[in-house]
């Protein structure tokens, strides 16, 4: 008797419910950096860089806002974290493609789709300038090959300004956005095609000539041929420079 007494005392009163009430007696999850970080980064995710909120951070975490300026000084800060955490899933290490150009692209395309697999983070970066470790490691790796190329100092840095912008702007064009959704369904793509063929051809000849052509389920494509006409125009830009180059060292 004695010892089912113990054993109900050491159980709780909870044990008394056949659907026991919440109660504070649950351990909570310790409210640390890495959470706020992560909660953040949903929040963009779920209703991009507008939704994101102290006051709806913290509700989300289930704390008061106040505790979260313990792990972040601002909503500035909090957004550099955001992006150096999403930059950090880049993988920045020198891709098999020989030669400076085809290390490029990689980069690139690595970059691409780190940031359409995270909607909204395009548009946040297109809004800071953050200089953290990850953005940091990024930068390098682009600029490392792009010097290989032979560019002067500021044509070089001219170069990874170009070629970041350009990954960045394609990604905010999400695959999920509305003119994207249009283009990827087969019923509605043929139904835009044969819009664009009814159009007034004496009003619009060549969007009835080539509107069906600009129209299609070609994203991968699209970013493709966009990177390598700066490659190309980077690589004959610095042409010239390496034949003077070449004749210096015969001379």
């Amino acid at each position: 008797m004695a010892d089912r007494q113990r054993e109900a005392a050491d159980a709780g009163p909870q044990t008394l419910w056949f659907s026991p009430p919440d109660g504070d007696h649950r351990p909570r999850r310790a409210l640390t950096r890495e959470r706020v970080v992560a909660e953040a980064l949903a929040i963009i995710g779920a209703g991009g860089v507008d939704a994101l909120g102290m006051r709806a951070l913290a509700a989300r975490l289930g704390v008061v806002p106040g505790a979260l300026y313990r792990h972040v000084r601002s909503k500035e800060q909090l957004c550099d974290l955001v992006v150096d955490g999403v930059l950090a899933e880049v993988d920045c290490r020198p891709g098999r493609s020989p030669g400076w150009a085809g290390q490029v692209k990689v980069l690139a395309g690595r970059l691409r789709a780190v940031l359409e697999s995270h909607p909204g983070i395009a548009g946040l970066l297109k809004t800071r300038d953050p200089l953290g470790p990850h953005s940091l490691a990024l930068a390098e790796a682009f600029l490392a090959p792009l010097q290989q190329a032979g560019l002067p100092a500021r044509q070089t840095a001219l170069a990874f300004s170009l070629i970041y912008d350009y990954t960045l702007g394609f990604a905010l064009s999400s695959p999920t956005s509305v003119n994207e959704q249009r283009v990827q369904d087969t019923v509605t793509r043929n139904k835009l095609h044969a819009f664009l063929r009814s159009l007034p051809p004496d009003r619009f000849p060549t969007l009835v000539a080539f509107g069906e052509h600009v129209w299609l389920n070609n994203r991968d494509e699209r970013f493709s041929a966009g990177l390598d006409t700066l490659v190309a125009g980077l690589d004959t830009a610095q042409r010239p420079r390496r034949r003077r180059s070449e004749s210096a060292r015969q001379s």
